[in-house]
């Protein structure tokens, strides 16, 4: 498939300087280090420290919620404490693209070059900006993974319940994919995101990002529950805890395969109409 090329391009792009390849740690000696390497050096190693800096943050504080208490909406602290430690290892792959045509792009003209390629720009922007998360999990996560399991804080579930989670998390990806298109193509029209990255923070909630959605109040949890969202963390995240009870697992799988589904498609049917109205301011 054609379009893989561009998941395997920016998955190597991560790559690019040794600097950024967390494995790559030695440097020979003697050898000349452009300042480019040190300054991409210091940006990986900055958020790595950041994300380890997150994660005793999140321990300390479900440690000290928990602490004189039982579980907390259904929920104990082992199984809490898998669904927040997991949520920063994968927060990476399942963060909001940033390469997508919105904003600079669109009101400088730089789309138009885009637009002209010999590929449909929906399936390349979701396959490129799938290589870039592959690298955030494998260049973030997988460090973060490797230590937790190996302290004993994260225990790593048996093998089918690590294939579902992988389903789970890769429709998880295609999800909020999806909704950062639809707020790009608000950017079609509005030739700006003012406002737009402020509304992300709701999705953000509702997705089960900051806590399971097991902790919302009634009506909440009924709005969370009808809307897309809660298949971008909540699920696999449930899945991978045990939060979401083994008898559960299929049911929520499907809602979430329903709304991956609905979610390309309305997507790409704004696309389209999108494309067919826009207008550039420059160039």
């Amino acid at each position: 498939m054609k379009y893989l090329a561009y998941t395997r391009c920016e998955f190597l792009r991560g790559f690019r300087y040794r600097a950024n390849y967390w494995a790559t740690l030695v440097i020979r000696s003697g050898a000349a280090i452009p300042e480019s390497s040190f300054r991409y050096r210091a940006n990986y190693w900055a958020t790595l420290g950041g994300a380890a800096i997150l994660v005793v943050i999140q321990w300390s504080l479900w440690t000290a919620v928990y602490r004189n208490t039982g579980p907390i909406a259904g929920i104990s602290l082992g199984s809490m404490i898998s669904y927040a430690m997991m949520g920063r290892v994968v927060s990476g792959f399942l963060s909001e693209p940033v390469a997508l045509p919105a904003g600079k792009r669109i009101w400088s003209g730089e789309i138009v070059h885009d637009l002209v390629k010999p590929a449909d720009l929906h399936f390349q922007l979701l396959f490129q900006n799938l290589g870039n998360a592959l690298y955030k999990l494998v260049s973030t996560g997988l460090p973060l993974l490797t230590v937790l399991w190996s302290t004993g804080v994260l225990k790593v579930p048996r093998l089918p319940v690590l294939a579902v989670f992988a389903m789970s998390m890769l429709m998880g990806y295609v999800t909020v994919f999806s909704t950062s298109l639809l707020s790009a193509v608000i950017t079609f029209h509005t030739k700006s995101r003012v406002g737009i990255d402020h509304v992300y923070t709701v999705v953000e909630l509702l997705s089960g990002l900051y806590f399971p959605l097991d902790f919302f109040p009634g009506w909440l949890r009924r709005v969370a529950d009808f809307l897309p969202f809660k298949s971008i963390h909540y699920v696999p995240l449930g899945i991978w805890s045990g939060i979401i009870a083994p008898g559960a697992v299929a049911s929520s799988l499907l809602h979430q395969l329903i709304w991956t589904i609905l979610m390309v498609v309305a997507s790409r049917v704004l696309w389209s109409g999108a494309l067919r109205s826009l207008t550039i301011q420059g160039g």
